[in-house]
């Protein structure tokens, strides 16, 4: 096989493989996580709220069929996490830190009901 096609093809599959990578820009972190029920399994299509531990910046997410969520692009700093399904609350995940380049990870767990 030719040389230069085989360093080519390489190079293509070390950039592709960056360009599917999370985002992460200097400065910035991310929180993600599962929110759970309180047998530990996922719930998917929970409703997550994220803010800054001041009550500021409220975002949200929906978790996917794995329970899973994500916020990217967090400034450093601290931040409240909860999760709503159906009517039931998880409590508040306070104070959970974000650091540049990193991903906070934080599980939720949605009560029974009652």
């Amino acid at each position: 096989m030719n040389r230069k096609l085989v360093i080519g093809a390489m190079l293509c599959a070390v950039l592709t493989a960056g360009a599917f990578a999370a985002p992460q820009s200097k400065g910035v972190g991310t929180v993600g996580g599962q929110v759970v029920g309180s047998h530990g399994k996922a719930i998917a299509g929970a409703r997550v709220t994220l803010q800054g531990a001041e009550g500021k910046r409220p975002e949200t997410a929906e978790t996917n069929g794995d329970g899973r969520f994500w916020f990217a692009s967090l400034p450093e700093g601290l931040y409240d996490v909860r999760a709503v399904y159906q009517g039931r609350v998880s409590e508040w995940r306070k104070n959970v830190w974000v650091s540049p380049g990193k991903q906070s990870n934080v599980t939720l767990v949605i009560p029974p009901k009652k």
